[in-house]
This record gives structure tokens, C-alpha cells and sequence, in this order.
């Protein structure tokens, strides 16, 4: 730290630019300031698009989210979830995670920091699932310990595609839990229509034309991949009809002959593939 002094028998006058610092500083220190010291003034303060949130969900999010949880196979109640969802304020989940620890001298563990992480979960499948919570009584009933983070449900949604999560799970554990599917998900960011390619015409189309160059197959139909689609399982279930046993190979070279299928690649998540004889 260095030190200064100052000859009081010299005089500075009002154009010496150490009295123009002196009359600077004599103002900033009676400048509005935050808790940390800083100057408010010159700070570009935006509004808090939260503020006045009291927690709950979106009426319309919940009532979407209450309709397809009673008729999860009704397609215009997925298209409504994601409609709903436009614009709605969702909760992000973070949770504390243990960076250093060590051993205390009573022989027990101690955490010595640790930070706030979001929360990411594993689907069925394997596949990461990011959360977002409709309001905030869901999210603490999920999570006790859990800090409820007010966030835009575009930008929840794009993070999760950043972070390569192909999933996004809405109120997990809730009676009103929704599962974000991968196509949903694109579509939604880039405010595009989605519709479930179960109810897909043009995935149906696709589907037959490629049936038509397996001699073995007699019919082909599509329907959802279970019947709690809205909350996990495959989203498209295929079902091959033949008139006899078909080896296995010829069923993975169907299976190939969609997944080579750029435009049913981009629109069906998962599928599962049933055959039936007679």
C-alpha cells in the first residue's frame, strides 16, 4: 500500500485537474450506492420479469397438463401442452453439490464447499432428462431441498438442447407430469407446429412407402408406443402384419430402411416395432 502526503501551504486552483479529482471524489462518496459500495448511477437496470410471480403454475399450462394426464392418447392434448407452453414462466431445479470434502477430526465427513447445480435426470432409456417444474408447489414436493429458479420455458427448453438432453420432463412425480420429447422439443424453440408421430399423416405415409418394398409384409399401422405416452415409453408403436414367420434379419433391415430416413429420424423420439401373424 503506498502512502501520499500533502504540503498544507500549497494551494490548487480550480482548473488543476487534482482538485477537479478531489471534487469527483468528494461526490461519489455521496452518490447512492448498493450494499457492496458500488455506484448506481450508470447501471442499466432492467425490469424483473418475475416480479409479483406468487409461485403457482400457469392456469392454462395446468389445465393442459391436467387434460392429456385423462386422455394421454388424445393427440390435440400433446399439441395443447406445447401450445400452452409458449411464453409460461417454469421453475428450474437447483440443488446443492459437494465440490470438497474431508475427514474431520471425529473421524466423520465434512463438506468444505459445494455449489448450486441444476438438476439433470436419467429416462428410462438412458437418455438425459432435464426438469421444469410448472410452479413452485410441485417442484418442493419433488425436492425438499431444491431452490425453485423462475426461468422462461423457451429458454429452459433451449438449455436443454444445449446440454443435449433430448428430453425435458414437466412436474416429475406430479399427477400433471409431461414428458417434452425430443421432436417437441425442436419444434417448440423454433416455434414451429409438432404434432406426435403417432397422429403424424406424413409419418404414416412415409411408413407405408417404405412397407412397399418388403414383399413379406401384408400391412403396417402406427399407434402411440404405450399407453401413458405423455409420461414415458416409446412415443410410436409399429405394427408389422404377415402372413408368416419372418427371419430376424428382415426386420432389422426394416428397422434400418426408417432410421436411414432423414424426415422420420427428425419426427418420430422412439419406436417400437410388433409383429403379427394371420
Amino acid at each position: 500500500m503506498s502512502t501520499h502526503s500533502h504540503d498544507p501551504g500549497q494551494s490548487h486552483g480550480p482548473g488543476d485537474p487534482r482538485s477537479a479529482a478531489s471534487d469527483a471524489q468528494a461526490g461519489d462518496a455521496h452518490a447512492p450506492t448498493d450494499s457492496a459500495g458500488q455506484a448506481w448511477e450508470g447501471r442499466d437496470l432492467k425490469p424483473n420479469p418475475f416480479s409479483g410471480d406468487t409461485g403457482l403454475a400457469d392456469a392454462a399450462l395446468l389445465e393442459a397438463l391436467t387434460q392429456v394426464a385423462q386422455t394421454p392418447l388424445d393427440s390435440s392434448a400433446h399439441q395443447q401442452v406445447v401450445t400452452a407452453l409458449s411464453g409460461a414462466r417454469l421453475y428450474a431445479p437447483i440443488v446443492p453439490m459437494v465440490v470438497d470434502h474431508e475427514v474431520g477430526e471425529n473421524g466423520l465427513m465434512a463438506d468444505n464447499s459445494s455449489e448450486m447445480a441444476m438438476v439433470r435426470l436419467q429416462a428410462e432409456d438412458g437418455r438425459e432428462c432435464t426438469p421444469g417444474f410448472s410452479g413452485i408447489p410441485p417442484l418442493t414436493a419433488w425436492h425438499s431441498d431444491a431452490r425453485p429458479v423462475p426461468i422462461e420455458s423457451e429458454r429452459l427448453v433451449l438449455g436443454a438442447i444445449e446440454a443435449e438432453s433430448q428430453l425435458v420432463v414437466l412436474d416429475p412425480g406430479a399427477e400433471s407430469s409431461f414428458l417434452l420429447r425430443r421432436p417437441a422439443m425442436f419444434a417448440f424453440v423454433q416455434s414451429q407446429p409438432w404434432t406426435p408421430s403417432w397422429a403424424d399423416a406424413e409419418v404414416a405415409q412415409r411408413l407405408r412407402a417404405i412397407a412397399e418394398s418388403f414383399p413379406w409384409l401384408a400391412r403396417i399401422g402406427v399407434s402411440p408406443g404405450s399407453n401413458s405416452v405423455h409420461l414415458g415409453g416409446p412415443e410410436l408403436g409399429i405394427t408389422l402384419g404377415v402372413e408368416s414367420e419372418v427371419p430376424p434379419e428382415e426386420v432389422r433391415r426394416f428397422q434400418e430402411a426408417v432410421a436411414s430416413d432423414e424426415d422420420l429420424v427428425a419426427k418420430i423420439d422412439s419406436l417400437a416395432i410388433r409383429l403379427v401373424e394371420g
